[in-house]
């Protein structure tokens, strides 16, 4: 169900240059419904999920009754293909796991509204658009205090795409290019831990890595992105951008909705899609499914343990019956394919499941090794049981 305003309520709001927003953020939300702002330009599909996902440079609308943005340092180019790649990776999530991202569109070309700048250059004065720029941002802001009601932490993603020569994905953590070639042990310390818009993730997250490894590690948004066929950087194969390559480190989205700022409970990342992903219809169609598949992978590595509640079983809850006292360890991990398990145990099944719970390998009786080459690459689960008893969990990343 789409919920709007009635179009002579919403002429009377930008006469009087009232706002709804207020009544708006202070609702309950449905998950998977949408809802509009006051100005009707920003839309806002409800969620369940510890994600949100945000467009702000993707929409098509130029009104004549709304002036053109023109300043000095304005750009008014629009991100093409933006808006759709986020609708198609909200659905794909919604249709691998039947339940909702939080997602938030600005509606308007970047040419009416620019909705990653701070107000002042995002609305230029602009009593309507100022209107829009407060609807965009509290809905962000109704989205993560959702989150953090039903999880405790999450992530925020703004999708943008580049024009720039190296076709690539590039990350913003707000870390910039010479700090990004920069040694490990450098972007381990803390001055730039406070600069990173992942700084509460760093401080906090399943298998305690660190900074540069949650850039740039085997486990990284970017490594897994280039395990799905797709350049990134900075990643485990592409750590950093060179001098003379363009890049962009993040923005004002990502300062203002990710953890560097207040330390809270939200981290962010900007994910600027290059030219040739976004304009050929089976690229991006392939990356949609790639960018859902890592973003629920990237939750279930980093932010399983912190929630509070798992409503929608995104991540196979494995807790109960475990016997902690028979643990196993696998390795290698990432595997390429063969994977050997060490365990005490004696007797087990072997249960494999992947990042949204389905069932994908089962093998009844111990094994120390398995084939595993028939598997994509992604993230997974490895369960021992014995008698509907679970033994032990481990996760594994399986690279190409």
């Amino acid at each position: 169900m789409i919920h709007a305003c009635p179009n002579f309520l919403l002429t009377l709001l930008m006469v009087m240059g009232c706002s709804l927003i207020s009544k708006l953020a202070a609702q309950e939300f449905i998950p998977g419904e949408v809802y509009f702002d006051s100005t009707q330009f920003v839309e806002y599909r409800a969620g369940n999920l510890p994600i949100i996902l945000s467009a702000p440079h993707g929409g098509g609308l130029r009104p004549d009754s709304i002036p053109d943005r023109s300043c000095d340092n304005c750009v008014t180019a629009r991100d093409s293909w933006t808006q759709t790649i986020t609708e198609g990776v909200h659905d794909a999530i919604v249709a691998e796991t039947g339940c909702y991202p939080h997602t938030v569109l600005n509606l308007l070309h970047r040419i009416k509204f620019d909705a990653n700048r701070d107000i002042e250059e995002a609305a230029l004065g602009i009593p309507v658009i100022e209107q829009a720029w407060r609807g965009y941002h509290q809905l962000i802001d109704s989205a993560k205090a959702e989150v953090e009601r039903n999880y405790s932490r999450g992530l925020f993603i703004d999708m943008h795409g580049h024009a720039h020569v190296v076709q690539r994905i590039e990350l913003g953590y707000l870390i910039s290019k010479s700090e990004l070639q920069l040694s490990d042990e450098e972007l381990d310390t803390e001055d730039f831990i406070l600069e990173s818009s992942v700084r509460t993730l760093v401080g906090d997250n399943i298998s305690n890595l660190s900074h540069s490894e949650l850039l740039r590690g085997d486990q990284a948004f970017g490594t897994l992105l280039g395990l799905k066929g797709l350049p990134s950087v900075p990643s485990l194969q592409d750590p950093f951008p060179l001098d003379e390559d363009a890049f962009f480190s993040g923005g004002f989205n990502t300062v203002r909705h990710g953890s560097r700022d207040n330390g809270g409970n939200i981290d962010a990342i900007q994910i600027e899609m290059n030219p040739d992903i976004r304009f050929d219809e089976d690229n991006r169609a392939m990356l949609i499914d790639s960018l859902a598949t890592v973003i629920l992978d990237y939750i279930s590595l980093h932010y399983n343990d912190s929630f509070q509640d798992n409503f929608c079983n995104i991540i196979s809850d494995v807790s109960t019956g475990v016997n902690p006292s028979n643990k196993f360890t696998i390795f290698p991990n990432p595997a390429n394919g063969q994977v050997h398990i060490k365990s005490s145990l004696d007797d087990f099944d072997v249960h494999i499941s992947n990042s949204i719970g389905q069932a994908v390998y089962f093998r009844k009786g111990s094994i120390d090794q398995l084939d595993l080459s028939f598997l994509q690459a992604g993230y997974y689960l490895i369960q021992l049981r014995k008698d509907g008893l679970f033994l032990g969990v481990e996760k594994l990343i399986i690279s190409r």
